[in-house]
C-alpha cells in the first residue's frame, strides 16, 4: 500500500460563498504600492479570524471574503471604514478562492503559533533563538486543494542555520575574505559586508506611510517579533535585489559549510517521518479553524484515498544498456561489460598532467593506478605527460587556491603546446571545493589563446587509497568521468538499449533530445547567467552544453527564444553527424525543454508565447518559421516544455503490516493529467524524496498534432534517463543525465567560471 504525506479536511466546506470588497479611499496610488498595501489588510484580517485573500486582478473588487458571517463583515467595515469598502454581491466561491483562503489560514495559523518560515521551511522561533544547535527541527507545510478539498501536506525536516560569530563579522572586513550568509524572512544569499555602525532601534524605514524603527518595522512587514533595540545591524550585499542594505544582527546567519553534512541520526526514516508529521498535524493544526469551523484533518492518506495512480516502470534489474560492439548488458552488470566490451563510443586515448599541493610516491603511485584501471575497463589509455612540470606533476607548494591558480597561470603555455588530448587533474586536500573552482577557471581561462583543459578533481585521501590498492571503486567511477570529458561530443560510455521515448504515443522512437535549463547566479558579475544543456539525445549520447548571460533570475522571452534557436541548432549538427557516422540513428523531431524548478504561471505563458509567436518586438521569428526555412533544421517538431521540482514536500512510502518503508526505485504516483511524484532511487538511509514532474506546454510545429504526453509517460520518460549516470558505475542514482550535466554547469557559473561550450561537466 502507498501512502503519502497529505492530510485532508474531513469537514470541508460545504458550497462555499463569497464576497469581493472594493476599497476606494486607499491612501496609496502605485499599483505596487496599492497591492503591498492590501496584502498587510489581508494579513490582519486572517489574524482576527476572517478568511480573506487578494482578489484576482481582472476582478471588481480587492479583497476576497470566503463565506463571512454578518459579524465578519461588521469587522470588516469597522476596522477598515477610512478605506470606504464596498461589498459586493455575494457569490459562489471557486476552487482558486478557496485555495488562495485556506494557503493564508495556515500561514497565519503558523505564525500565531509561534513558528517563523524561513525560505520553504517553518521553524519554531524558540529555537530560532536558542545558538546550542545549528540543526533547527523544521518542516515543510504546503496547503492545498486536493480532490476538491482543503489538505495541508508536512514533510519534517532540519533547517540548518548556522550562528554568525564576532570573528565572522571581522574577517567581512578583510578585502581578502569573502563571508556568505543568508538573511530572513527568505532565506536570501548575501554577502557580509561588515558592520553597519548604528543599533537597530536607530534606524527607521518607511513602512505604508510610517515612519517604524527598525524592530517595529521587521514585525509590522515580517511577522518578524525578535528583533531588539540595541542590537547592531550589519551591511549584507544582496545579489538577488544587487543591493547593499542593513539587516538587524538576528535575523542574519552563517551560509552552510561546505563538507558539512547532516548527522545520521537527524536523517529520518520513513517510520519516523511518518510519525513525526502526524503528530505535528494533531500538535500544531487541532484549534486550527477555517470558515467558522475547527478543522478535522485526517490521518495519513493512501494514494487510493486519493484517487492517484500509482504505476511502476520496473527495478534496476529490468533495465538493459548497450557497451562496446553494440553488446547488450543489464544495468545491473555495467562494470563487468566494460571489462569485456569496453565503452559504447569505443576507446578515447590521452594524457594528463596532476596539480597537486606536495609531489611523492603515493601521488605517482596513485595516478599510475588510476590510468591502469581506465585501461583495464577498455575506455583507451592515459599517460602521465611528461612534457610539463616534473614529469606530469605540477607541484603547488601550498593548500591555498590562490597558489594553485597562480601555479596553473605559470604552465598554461606549457599545457597549451601539447598536441594530444589533455586532462588536469587537480588534487583537493580536503573538501576545499574553492581550490577546485579556482583551478579549474585557470585551467579553462582562453589566455592569449590557450585552449581550455578539462579538468577532473580528485580528493588527496583518495589517491592515496588508489596508491595502496584500497580505492579501486573510486578509481572506476573516476575513470568513466574522464572518459566523458576526454571524448567530448557524442561521448557515451553505455547507452540505452531501448530509447527513453520509446513509450511516448505518437513520437518516433530515438527522435526527441533532452534539454535541462536552470538559472545560476555568479556573485562576481553581479548579474545572472542562464545554464542550459542540450546534452543528450534519446539513447543517451552527450550532445552539448552551453551559457548564456541574462539581466536577472528570470527567463526572459528573448534569451528563452535564443536558447531555442541555439539549441535546434546544435541539435540538428548532431543528427547530421549521426547520420554520416554508422552509429545509431538519430532522427531529432522531438525537444523535451526541461527546467529546474516550478515553472510559474507567467513563466509559462511567455514560453507559450514565444514557441508559437516569437519576439516581434526584437525581431524573433516564431519557431515554426525558422524551421520551415532553414535547410539545416528539421521541417516540423514537437516541443514539450516540463517542469523538474527536485526538492517537493510531498513524500510517499509503503505500508506494510505495521511497519512503514521506502518505495523502490521505479515507481511513480500520478496526480491529474499533468503531474506526478516518481521514486528513481530508493536511498540507503532516511526517506526518498521523489521528483515532482509536471508538463507545462507541448506543440506541434508544421506537422498534423500529436496528443499531448501523460504525467505517466513523462515519468517514465525520466526515469528511463535516470540510468545513464556515467560518474556512477555500479549503482544508477536519482537524477536524469541531462539534469546532472546541467546541475554541475550552474555549479561552475555560480563559483564565476566561464566554462567553454560544449565541455561536457560531469
Amino acid at each position: 500500500m502507498m501512502l503519502t504525506n497529505i492530510f485532508q479536511m474531513r469537514n470541508a466546506p460545504e458550497d462555499p460563498s463569497m464576497r469581493r470588497v472594493k476599497l476606494s479611499g486607499l491612501p496609496v496610488d502605485e499599483k505596487r504600492d496599492r497591492i503591498s498595501f492590501i496584502q498587510a489588510i489581508i494579513s490582519n484580517l486572517n489574524k482576527m479570524g476572517v478568511d480573506a485573500s487578494l482578489a484576482p486582478q481582472d476582478s471588481e473588487g480587492d479583497i476576497t471574503l470566503l463565506s463571512p458571517d454578518g459579524k465578519e463583515l461588521d469587522l470588516v467595515r469597522a476596522t477598515y471604514d477610512s478605506f470606504n469598502p464596498e461589498f459586493l454581491a455575494s457569490k459562489k466561491a471557486t476552487q482558486y478562492e478557496v485555495k488562495e483562503a485556506w494557503q493564508n489560514r495556515v500561514r497565519t495559523h503558523l505564525s500565531e503559533n509561534g513558528f517563523q518560515k524561513v525560505g520553504r521551511k517553518y521553524v519554531r522561533v524558540e529555537d530560532i533563538l536558542d545558538p546550542s544547535s545549528d540543526f533547527k527541527e523544521a518542516y515543510e507545510i504546503q496547503a492545498e486543494i486536493i480532490d476538491g478539498e482543503p489538505a495541508i501536506s508536512i514533510d519534517p525536516c532540519t533547517r540548518i542555520m548556522e550562528s554568525l560569530s564576532g570573528e565572522d563579522i571581522q574577517r567581512a572586513g578583510n578585502p581578502d575574505e569573502r563571508v556568505d550568509v543568508q538573511v530572513l524572512p527568505k532565506w536570501k544569499n548575501g554577502e557580509l559586508v561588515g558592520r553597519a555602525g548604528f543599533k537597530a532601534g536607530d534606524k527607521s524605514f518607511e513602512y505604508h506611510g510610517e515612519s517604524l524603527s527598525t524592530p517595529k518595522y521587521w514585525k509590522k512587514k515580517y511577522d518578524i517579533e525578535f528583533v531588539d533595540d540595541d542590537e547592531e545591524m550589519l551591511d549584507i550585499y544582496i545579489p538577488d535585489y544587487d543591493m547593499e542594505l542593513p539587516y538587524p544582527a538576528s535575523v542574519v546567519f552563517g551560509s552552510f559549510s561546505r563538507g558539512r553534512s547532516l548527522p545520521d541520526d537527524l536523517k529520518k526514516d520513513p517510520k519516523q517521518r511518518v510519525s513525526e508529521a502526524a503528530t505535528a498535524i494533531d500538535q500544531y493544526f487541532d484549534s486550527m479553524q477555517f470558515t467558522g469551523s475547527e478543522a478535522d484533518l485526517s490521518k495519513l492518506t493512501t494514494a487510493k484515498e486519493l484517487g492517484y495512480d500509482t504505476p511502476s516502470f520496473g527495478s534496476s534489474y529490468d533495465f538493459d544498456v548497450r557497451l562496446g560492439d553494440d553488446r547488450k548488458t543489464g544495468v545491473n552488470d555495467i562494470h563487468k561489460s566494460l571489462k569485456r566490451n569496453g565503452p559504447y563510443a569505443g576507446p578515447v586515448n590521452g594524457e594528463y598532467v596532476v596539480i597537486t599541493p606536495e609531489d611523492g610516491r603515493e601521488i605517482r603511485d596513485g595516478f599510475d593506478e588510476l590510468a591502469s584501471i581506465y585501461n583495464q575497463l577498455n575506455l583507451g589509455s592515459i599517460s602521465r605527460c611528461s612534457e610539463v612540470g616534473n614529469d606530469g606533476i605540477i607541484e603547488v607548494g601550498s593548500q591555498n587556491s590562490n597558489t594553485y591558480a597562480n601555479r596553473i597561470t605559470e604552465v598554461r603555455d606549457q599545457l597549451d603546446a601539447i598536441d594530444s588530448d589533455l586532462i588536469a587533474f587537480v588534487v583537493l586536500p580536503g573538501h576545499n571545493q574553492d581550490v577546485y573552482f579556482q583551478a579549474r577557471g585557470k585551467l579553462f581561462e582562453r589566455l592569449f589563446g590557450n585552449n581550455p583543459v578539462p579538468a577532473q578533481a580528485i580528493q588527496y585521501k583518495n589517491v592515496v587509497k588508489l596508491a595502496n590498492d584500497n580505492g579501486y571503486f573510486i578509481g572506476v567511477n573516476t575513470a568513466s568521468q574522464v572518459y566523458v570529458k576526454l571524448g567530448k561530443v557524442g561521448s557515451a560510455v553505455w547507452i540505452l538499449d531501448e530509447p527513453a521515448d520509446a513509450h511516448v504515443p505518437g513520437v518516433e522512437p530515438g527522435s526527441t533530445c533532452y534539454a535541462y535549463h536552470d538559472v545560476s547566479r555568479r556573485p562576481d558579475k553581479k548579474s545572472a547567467a542562464t545554464a542550459y544543456s542540450a546534452t543528450t539525445d534519446s539513447y543517451g549520447r552527450y550532445i552539448a552544453t552551453g551559457a548564456q548571460p541574462t539581466g536577472g533570475e528570470k527567463l526572459t522571452d528573448e534569451v528563452f527564444h535564443s536558447i531555442l534557436n541555439e539549441l535546434l541548432r546544435k541539435v540538428s549538427a548532431f543528427h547530421r553527424r549521426q547520420e554520416t557516422s554508422g552509429e545509431k540513428d538519430f532522427h531529432f523531431k522531438r525537444l523535451v525543454f526541461a527546467k529546474d524548478g516550478k515553472i510559474g504561471w507567467q513563466e509559462q505563458k511567455m514560453m507559450k508565447k514565444v514557441i508559437r509567436e516569437g519576439v516581434p518586438s526584437e525581431g524573433k521569428r516564431p519557431i515554426s518559421e525558422i524551421l520551415d526555412e532553414s535547410g539545416l533544421l528539421p521541417d516540423d517538431m514537437i516541443i514539450d516544455v516540463v517542469s523538474v521540482n527536485k526538492s517537493p514536500n510531498k513524500r510517499v512510502v509503503t505500508r506494510d503490516g505495521n511497519g512503514f518503508d521506502n518505495v523502490a526505485g521505479g515507481n511513480a504516483m500520478i496526480y491529474g493529467d499533468e503531474s506526478g511524484l516518481l521514486v528513481s532511487h530508493k536511498p540507503e538511509r532516511g526517506t526518498a524524496k521523489p521528483l515532482e514532474i509536471t508538463a507545462n506546454d507541448h506543440v506541434s510545429l508544421n506537422r498534423d498534432d500529436v496528443p499531448e504526453p501523460t504525467a505517466e509517460s513523462l515519468l517514465k520518460e525520466y526515469y528511463n534517463l535516470s540510468y545513464l549516470n556515467w560518474s556512477s558505475i555500479f549503482s544508477q542514482g536519482k537524477y536524469a543525465l541531462p539534469q546532472i550535466l546541467t546541475q554541475n554547469l550552474g555549479e561552475n557559473l555560480s563559483a564565476g567560471i566561464d566554462v567553454p561550450e560544449n565541455m561536457a561537466m560531469i
